[in-house]
């Protein structure tokens, strides 16, 4: 077999992640209700998103509102934006650290897709607490990541039998198995051990259990460059204890798209 390319840039690699490594469709609705219902009242509404995630760009282009983008890279925005189709015109661009956040009840209206599991060990408390800053009062933060819960159970290799070869499968076998792949490969930290999960996927591949097709995404998507740091586990104690001393009114957790994304909740975060 023709050996795939070693290591891939996130950024060359965007469009070719499946669910749940972008938001959905059931998660987009929800927050579009949630901006229209402000909208309804008369004001505009000041958008902040986290990190260059197009499918919350498009949103913000439907309901009218012109965005600020906060990302590290602007190599990222500019790559991303050239995969869509669409024009995003108006946008506020801002190159960034989120961890250097300092604007004042500036924002109605947050959205982040797995911006948690970017953030380093000791460090998701400030992250939570500059985001809480930077909400207006009464304001809402939607953040969806992966979150590894007391209850929840190992079941990789059981999803591999179920959705490797299942007819009608409507996405590609690594949406299904990409937040437990990220479970087993992480390391002590949470970080993804990407050679780790390159090796998980040949061995399902030398055992027949994963088709060419299937075999040939996955190891792509699991070859990025060594140093890339993504925490594809963060334990529900560490998130709810950084919720709680950034002083937010209230968080509700929410699962959709339980196929593909049982364990990525939204949670729904109101200053």
């Amino acid at each position: 077999m023709k050996k795939s390319k070693a290591e891939w840039d996130y950024a060359e690699l965007w469009d070719k992640f499946p669910l749940p490594a972008k938001p959905c469709p059931e998660e987009l609705k929800i927050e579009e209700e949630e901006i229209r219902n402000r909208q309804k009242k008369g004001r505009g509404i000041e958008l902040l998103i986290l990190g260059t995630t197009n499918p919350y760009r498009s949103l913000a282009k439907k309901l009218g509102i012109n965005p600020y983008v906060a990302d590290f890279s602007k190599d990222n925005y500019d790559s991303l934006t050239a995969y869509s189709d669409e024009k995003f015109e108006n946008e506020h661009f801002m190159l960034t650290d989120w961890l250097h956040i300092d604007d004042k009840n500036k924002y109605d209206v947050m959205l982040g897709h797995r911006c948690f599991n970017c953030i380093r060990p000791g460090l998701v408390k400030e992250f939570f607490i500059r985001m809480y800053n930077a909400l207006k009062p009464g304001g809402v933060f939607f953040c969806r990541g992966n979150v590894l819960c007391p209850e929840d159970e190992d079941k990789l290799e059981r999803l591999v039998d179920k959705w490797a070869f299942k007819k009608g499968r409507e996405l590609p076998l690594f949406a299904y198995l990409e937040v437990e792949l990220y479970f087993r490969c992480a390391d002590k930290e949470g970080y993804v051990d990407y050679p780790k999960a390159r090796k998980k996927v040949d061995v399902w591949f030398a055992e027949g259990r994963i088709s060419k097709e299937d075999y040939k995404l996955a190891k792509m998507l699991v070859s990025l460059p060594a140093g890339t740091l993504f925490r594809g586990k963060v334990t529900k104690e560490e998130i709810e204890s950084a919720i709680e001393a950034a002083g937010f009114k209230s968080a509700e957790w929410m699962r959709v798209s339980k196929d593909f994304g049982g364990s990525m909740p939204i949670i729904k975060l109101v200053k």
